[in-house]
């Protein structure tokens, strides 16, 4: 007779055994919480993480006992709690953080001594305690978590000033906290003493030094040398963290300070909208984090509201002080920063909740006799109490503040929902070219981005098709994994920029992202046929890609900005685009110009969101690039060459050179060009002949001039025109001067333009000099030895005077015709050399 029991009687011991200890069951229920409870807070127009909370209360062993706060439910509530740590370092903007440090100090000062000091006080005096105790209180009171970060990161608004600067704070006031902590712990062991002292301050000297250059240094290497495969990269990222958070116990301060260390240690391996971001905020969000809240919840003791009378009276005390003393360290804060009430209040929110630290001290002073059961209790319900408060209030200006956010951005004028097409044609790199589409992705959009293969009309369209499913099923893949909208296209063309041509008519696409080999054909006028053509027939703006490493590898973003660039109708757009990829990827943005140039480049790129740190590499000249000195790229930087199409203000022989020289150099170099959208009147930018007539005359052009100084220039220049009108020509010449003098645009090096509106003249007229000897210019880059003067009349349109300085500046940057104007001794020699072909 078999003795075992049956399947009945198994699940009926173990359906009616309080509280579960079944693992499988324990999981199960663990899971049906996190579905259920923030759906239920949702309906109630309540926080999710609040319905957590509460949903720990309820099954705690305090209330129904369904489950036991075990080892497991701590073991992974604690890796929640450093997992919101981590998550909150490496989402931080690093620049931000640096520019807003000083915020960070004031505010984690008085979110640190606010509480503290007063926290101190009313234990003296309302609750009779000692001083030891007393200050052990208060520093609970100090510290906070940042439970409701998620909210923010939800919204779009981890990187805003008043999250950035609470962020900063909470390290400040828990890493004071906690030493608080150690020293009380340590005063009532009698260990206070020198050696302890020199311990600490050794100990987190070395700890501190090691995670912040060795973690990024041994994480750049691990992506550079292993594969991804989805797996790897992101096993190292988490065995990192709580390997850090460890260490940082042995170094002698809390496991959260660790997990937040790592986060700012990896914050630049890990760009914001990538693959790896996606899915380590899918991992915190659907287990991590959710269970640390719910383990929160299960310290709570509801019976000891009605049967312990000092609970009560220390609960109250501990609740009204902590909301009372962190409000008024954010409205002091906010009003010395200059941050407004929707801020102040995100501060607040951000700040009022009690986890971690909170626990490590009731804990620790429970343990050591400092403290009863009636503080324990009052501490649980401290947590209660502001983990409910917090959320509520994070999410409620939250709300309004990515209102505001988004009404800021709609203001910019230009687009902020691109639609973006990857034309994909070779498997291995295309992952790495969605990365960059990624990445110029605005995150707040719904606009899904669009993979586009073209199967040539062939005899094998049938096998070709089946290979470019595989490819797009492979890309649509990735974008999911970063949790990125994405509407796969295949187009069936006898020509495959045909087919790109007209998917980017149809979808209507915005930016055009594609990849590069580096090799071009030698009959190429660029990078090779179907670029080249596209070029030629698409006006959006498009991104061509020669990635030899990981993005996330990256330090420094240079960006390369041709002579009359920063005039160009799609530079805002182009440079939004960079900066956003900079911002999300840690980059340091180094703008290269030339030296005449670089200060108004940088203040025009400086004017457009979103802030990055930004450094100037000036240049004699943007043909310096053709063959760049090995000081000038580092091999973990991303080369950007601001390009132009043919037609554009900004095109120059150059432009077509550079990138088969970069694509060339040894060590390889990452490099991206990015040729800005066009307007429809550039396209259009043509001068034909009449008007040619009208802008030049052989009159106004003086060959080998002997002036030298750039005053007698100008006025000889202006005398050949308005020599019998002598007031007019003097205020025209004094014009010009100062414009000589401040605003000189070094079309090459050697020709300058100097150019003016006037309301005293009727038609647009040009002045050609060139000089027998060489003048240096203050803003030019070497001496100048021709002179060109463009005088446009108020009423002209803006799109005519582009079309004329365009013009003037094709001219100059065919270097044949430079040298021949130079050269030439007669005026019609110079009238046939400028004369449209």
């Amino acid at each position: 007779m078999d003795d075992r029991p049956n399947m009945l009687q198994t699940l009926a011991v173990k359906s009616w055994t309080w509280p579960i200890e079944d693992p499988v069951l324990v999981f199960a229920v663990l899971m049906m919480v996190i579905l259920i409870a923030p759906l239920v807070a949702q309906r109630l127009r309540g926080p999710g993480i609040v319905g957590l909370i509460i949903a720990g209360i309820l099954i705690g062993p305090n209330a129904m006992n369904i489950l036991d706060r075990s080892e497991t439910v701590v073991l992974l509530g604690t890796a929640g709690l450093l997992y919101i740590m981590f998550i909150a370092g490496i989402e931080i903007d690093l620049y931000r953080f640096k520019k807003y440090r000083s915020h960070s100090l004031i505010f984690g000062s008085a979110t640190f001594l606010i509480p503290q000091v007063l926290g101190t006080l009313m234990a003296i005096v309302f609750l009779d305690f000692g001083w030891a105790a007393a200050i052990l209180l208060a520093s609970m009171f100090a510290s906070h978590t940042l439970v409701p970060y998620p909210i923010m990161s939800r919204l779009g608004l981890a990187k805003c000033r008043s999250v950035t600067t609470t962020v900063g704070g909470t390290i400040i006031t828990d890493t004071a906290a906690l030493l608080v902590l150690a020293i009380v712990a340590a005063s009532t062991r009698g260990e206070l003493n020198a050696a302890f002292w020199l311990t600490l301050m050794v100990s987190l000297t070395i700890y501190t030094s090691v995670v912040w250059w060795g973690l990024p240094w041994l994480g750049r290497w691990f992506f550079n040398t292993i594969p991804s495969d989805g797996i790897a990269h992101f096993v190292f990222v988490i065995a990192s963290v709580y390997l850090c958070a460890y260490f940082a116990e042995v170094a002698g301060v809390e496991a959260i300070i660790g997990a937040f260390l790592a986060g700012l240690a990896l914050n630049r391996l890990v760009p914001d909208q990538s693959v790896m971001m996606a899915r380590l905020e899918f991992a915190g969000n659907w287990f991590f984090i959710p269970v640390f809240l719910i383990s929160v919840g299960m310290l709570v003791d509801p019976r000891a509201l009605y049967t312990d009378l000092a609970a009560w009276k220390i609960s109250l005390a501990m609740v009204t002080t902590v909301i009372v003393t962190k409000f008024l360290a954010a409205v002091v804060s906010s009003r010395i920063l200059g941050y407004d009430k929707v801020e102040s209040r995100i501060m607040f929110g951000l700040s009022v909740n009690q986890a971690a630290a909170t626990l490590a001290a009731v804990m620790i002073g429970v343990q050591l006799g400092i403290f009863g059961d009636a503080v324990l209790n009052g501490a649980i319900m401290m947590i209660l109490a502001t983990c409910l408060i917090g959320p509520w209030v994070t999410q409620r200006y939250g709300r309004l503040l990515a209102q505001k956010e988004q009404e800021g951005e709609l203001e910019d004028g230009f687009e902020q929902r691109p639609r973006i097409l990857i034309p994909l044609r070779n498997p291995k790199g295309a992952e790495a070219i969605l990365d960059v589409a990624f990445m110029i992705r605005p995150k707040d959009t719904d606009e899904p981005i669009f993979p586009l293969t073209v199967v040539q009309d062939a005899d094998d369209a049938s096998r070709q098709l089946i290979t470019t499913e595989r490819m797009l099923g492979n890309a649509v893949i990735h974008a999911l994994a970063a949790n990125i909208p994405v509407t796969p296209t295949i187009r069936l063309d006898t020509n495959p920029a045909g087919g790109i041509v007209r998917a980017a008519r149809e979808l209507r696409v915005s930016t055009i992202v594609m990849g590069w080999t580096g090799i071009s054909p030698a009959r190429s006028r660029v990078f090779g046929s179907v670029l080249d053509q596209l070029l030629e027939r698409c006006t959006q703006q498009f991104v061509v890609c020669h990635l030899v490493t990981e993005l996330s590898t990256a330090e420094r973003m240079v960006i390369v900005v041709p002579p009359f660039a920063h005039r160009e109708f799609g530079f805002k757009q182009a440079v939004y685009s960079l900066k956003m990829m900079a911002q999300r990827a840690g980059l340091t943005v180094a703008i290269s110009a030339a030296e005449s140039d670089i200060k108004d480049v940088h203040q025009r790129i400086a004017s457009i969101a979103p802030d990055v740190a930004m450094v100037d590499v000036p240049v004699s000249s943007i043909d310096q690039w053709q063959n760049p000195r090995g000081d000038m790229l580092r091999k973990t930087d991303i080369l950007v060459l601001l390009s132009a199409r043919r037609e554009q203000l900004s095109w120059q022989a150059a432009l077509d050179h550079i990138p088969q020289q970069i694509a060339m150099m040894q060590p390889p170099v990452s490099m991206l060009v990015v040729y800005p959208g066009m307007g429809d009147e550039e396209r259009s930018i043509t001068i034909v002949e009449s008007q040619y007539e009208e802008l030049f005359n052989e009159r106004r052009i003086v060959l080998q001039m002997a002036s030298t100084s750039i005053d007698a220039i100008i006025r000889e220049l202006i005398s050949t025109e308005f020599g019998d009108e002598p007031q007019l020509e003097d205020e025209l010449s004094g014009e010009l001067i100062v414009t000589a003098r401040t605003q000189p645009i070094e079309v090459t090096p050697g020709s300058v333009l100097l150019h003016i509106h006037s309301s005293r003249i009727d038609e647009p007229l040009a002045f050609i000099a060139t000089l027998e000897q060489g003048i240096q210019l203050d803003k030019a880059s070497r001496e100048t030895r021709m002179v060109i003067v463009l005088l446009t009349p108020t009423a002209l349109s803006a799109s005519k005077h582009l079309q004329h300085v365009a013009f003037i500046a094709r001219i100059l940057q065919e270097e044949s015709n430079t040298d021949a104007i130079l050269t030439a001794t007669d005026s019609k020699q110079v009238m046939n050399l400028i004369q449209p072909k």
